[in-house]
């Protein structure tokens, strides 16, 4: 058998063990908690040794920041980031942000939920950095942009109101919405979307 095939068969298996891991972990995190799942327990949801998870992964941290990186992946954040550029109204482009925002969330939620009690651990803490940055740097993006056409709020330094906009769409205030208060994904997007409105854009930035 040629040694390609074999080396692309070997890749093939080790991706679906990798995948089987995530997935695992994910169904256990969503019953248990980060804290009262263990690696054992994540090996044996997958068919697989608790050695192979430490390979794989090296820690229950390494495992949560590869879902998050699935996550990332699968929000198609390039995409998002097209449509809200090639928006031209400042009111429709934070409209589009926050619904890029909350859909990310709210299919995240598990993962997020399971993260968040973990950010201790250097793999999920700096994830969650390099995410933070990204957001503050998309939001300092809008509201640079926002200013330049006349479009924020009088008196409203861009900064100010990046940092405004960052704060306000954070994950744990996207959890503390679902889970403490009981709204659903679609009451918070429209409060969110409301307020920020109201803190950020000058009246008459919609026309």
């Amino acid at each position: 058998m040629p040694r390609p095939y074999r080396s692309r068969l070997r890749a093939e298996q080790a991706d679906e063990t990798r995948r089987r891991i995530r997935q695992s972990a994910r169904e256990l995190f969503a019953t248990h908690g980060f804290s009262q799942t263990t690696i054992a327990q994540i090996a044996e949801g997958a068919g697989v040794a608790p050695q192979t998870v430490y390979s794989a992964y090296q820690s229950k941290g390494g495992v949560v920041r590869a879902m998050l990186e699935d996550l990332e992946e699968s929000a198609d954040q390039a995409g998002w980031e097209a449509r809200i550029r090639a928006e031209p109204h400042p009111h429709r482009q934070l409209g589009l942000f926050v619904t890029w925002i909350c859909t990310l969330f709210e299919v995240g939620a598990p993962i997020l939920r399971a993260s968040i009690p973990a950010m201790g651990d250097p793999d999920v803490s700096e994830f969650h950095a390099r995410g933070d940055a990204n957001r503050l740097g998309g939001a300092t993006a809008l509201t640079q942009h926002w200013a330049q056409i006349g479009a924020l709020r009088r008196g409203l330094d861009p900064t100010d109101a990046a940092h405004r906009l960052w704060l306000l769409t954070s994950p744990q205030q996207f959890l503390l919405a679902i889970d403490v208060l009981g709204w659903t994904p679609d009451a918070y997007a429209g409060w969110l979307t409301e307020t920020l409105q109201r803190e950020l854009l000058a009246p008459g930035a919609e026309d």
